[in-house]
């Protein structure tokens, strides 16, 4: 009897001490999760951004990314495609993401058909990608849906409605013609327009907007060409197309660049920007600011530069486990531009100082740094107003 008892006490206790084992195994192993998860958040996260030219409006926005990375502790590196067309691009993400020592994101602008063979090839190096700018073009839609409905790794997409851009300057140009109430336009307002290029999702959206309202606007649209995003390019498009057609209105234009380009060209053909022929653009150039002041540029809609820096708001708060996209139908931000004319333009070019985003820190819109904020509802352009209000009160 007293032999069972003691093996009955030599096993209960041998039972018991494995129980305590497990249990310390299970403690020590979530402990493990909580440090690597921790050390995760406080790691400082590297993201390389591929800059698809250096024109004065990407270098504008990877200037403006590198003010917001300093604020919230982000490794930010910028790669520019110096070739500038769609299969420069890919092989620049190919390079980089076939590096040994590969970044955590990469960041760069959707365009057409490209945007899906780069996605696919950053979701299998295991590279978190964001993308911005522009909208997803149709054809990487279609087969990959929206940010994680097919590639995890795609983490999400920030975008201006570059189509509601294209319609709101074509009707702010048409009522600066009608309020001039010039007799030899008559009731027809004819318009000739210039875009950028074939491949580019937003001058193709741009052109999209135009052509919803020009007739029912009452213009005409005499001709729309492209121009290749060049000024240079446009300048020699539009002294052309100036000669063709010698009563036009007003030139609308898909970037400032393109616009200050139609302005040398009318000045060369003996028109008068903003008197007798009335030019627009987008993208918020200081110099197209510039020729806003001296009333040669009707308009430039903008703050789309910020689109980068906004992302990255989003992207550190997904590093840190405050994931923006809870709450969305997608892991998506969509937002408006913004008009400038001359009776704004002295505070938009305090938004376009880089002395003042130096002055701002951008780490008060973050949700991670921020608790505050984690109950309100993430919205592209409360943000985008947001960052434009804090730079004007600079």
């Amino acid at each position: 009897m007293f032999r069972f008892l003691k093996d009955a006490w030599y096993f209960r206790r041998k039972r018991h001490s494995s129980r305590l084992s497990f249990q310390k195994i299970a403690f020590a192993g979530l402990i493990c999760v909580w440090l690597i998860g921790s050390a995760h958040a406080e790691s400082r996260p590297n993201a390389v951004f591929l800059s698809p030219d250096s024109s004065l409006y990407w270098s504008l926005t990877a200037d403006f990314m590198r003010a917001v990375a300093s604020d919230l502790n982000i490794n930010l590196e910028v790669q520019v495609d110096s070739e500038r067309n769609r299969f420069s691009y890919i092989r620049m993400a190919d390079s980089i993401l076939n590096r040994p020592d590969k970044p955590d994101y990469l960041i760069f602008m959707c365009r057409e058909h490209v945007t899906a063979p780069m996605l696919r090839m950053a979701n299998d190096a295991g590279v978190k990608v964001f993308t911005f700018n522009t909208n997803v073009p149709v054809a990487a839609q279609e087969v990959l849906g929206a940010p994680r409905q097919v590639l995890d790794n795609w983490i999400g997409h920030v975008s201006p409605d570059n189509v509601a851009a294209g319609r709101t300057l074509a009707r702010v140009l048409a009522q600066e013609v009608r309020e001039r109430k010039l007799p030899e336009f008559g009731r027809t307002l004819p318009i000739i327009a210039l875009s950028g290029s074939l491949d580019s999702s937003a001058a193709k959206d741009r052109n999209l907007g135009l052509q919803e309202v020009v007739h029912e606007d009452g213009m005409q649209l005499l001709q729309l060409v492209y121009a290749d995003w060049d000024e240079q390019q446009a300048q020699t498009k539009a002294g052309t197309l100036l000669k063709r057609y010698p009563r036009t209105a007003a030139i609308w234009s898909a970037s400032d660049g393109i616009a200050l380009g139609a302005i040398a060209a009318a000045k060369k053909v003996g028109r008068r920007p903003g008197e007798d022929l009335f030019i627009g653009g987008m993208d918020w150039e200081p110099r197209a600011l510039d020729a806003v002041r001296r009333g040669e540029l009707v308009a430039s809609l903008g703050r789309h530069f910020m689109g980068g820096g906004l992302l990255l708001i989003l992207l550190s708060d997904y590093h840190r486990g405050y994931d923006f996209a809870e709450g969305l139908p997608t892991p998506e931000l969509h937002y408006q531009l913004e008009v400038v004319t001359r009776k704004n333009v002295g505070a938009i070019e305090r938004v376009l100082n880089p002395e003042n985003w130096q002055k701002v820190d951008f780490a008060r819109f973050s949700r991670a740094s921020n608790p505050e904020l984690r109950d309100q509802p993430l919205e592209g352009n409360q943000l985008m107003s947001a960052f434009v209000a804090a730079l004007k009160a600079e």
